[in-house]
């Protein structure tokens, strides 16, 4: 059985690593998070913005006719915003600037897809990954951008 005395001893022995966790490994962490979420939703609206850019955004909004149909948006609304969507706010993220707003905004995204949008495989379940990205973008959401971003330096400024 340990005793108090002993627990004492343990706690002030891990303590470093505690500072060191908190310190440096946390706000890591918290970069790479936002990093690797905004990474799925960029790569995707550079490619859209690809296809306007070559004269070709008649793919995109094929995709949003065919495959990703928003019920209750036009064609061309929903890719338009689609396309801005997932162009503005990873770059938000990656900064940490409004962080909450972003990661709200690409959390609404991934529901809308895994919920709203015509399921990919045909058996009612959209992409399993997007619960892996719902979490990921929950983690700024609730707990915020941490202490590499631009909301933390701004916040650290005005205080």
């Amino acid at each position: 059985m340990i005793t108090i005395k002993a627990a004492r001893k343990i706690d002030t022995l891990i303590g470093p690593l505690r500072r060191f966790s908190n310190c440096v490994l946390s706000p890591l962490l918290d970069l790479g998070i936002r990093v690797f979420a905004a990474n799925i939703f960029f790569w995707s609206g550079k490619s859209k913005f690809e296809n306007y850019l070559n004269n070709d955004w008649d793919s995109t909004l094929y995709l949003f006719r065919e495959a990703h149909v928003v019920p209750f948006l036009p064609v061309e609304v929903a890719a338009v915003l689609g396309t801005a969507t997932e162009l503005i706010l990873p770059v938000l993220l990656v900064l940490g600037l409004f962080t909450r707003a972003a990661a709200l905004g690409l959390l609404l995204t991934t529901i809308l897809i895994q919920f709203f949008v015509a399921d990919e495989f045909g058996d009612g379940l959209s992409n399993p990954d997007h619960y892996l990205w719902m979490l990921l973008l929950a983690v700024p959401l609730i707990k915020g951008p941490g202490k590499l971003s631009l909301d933390a330096l701004i916040l650290k400024w005005i205080r």
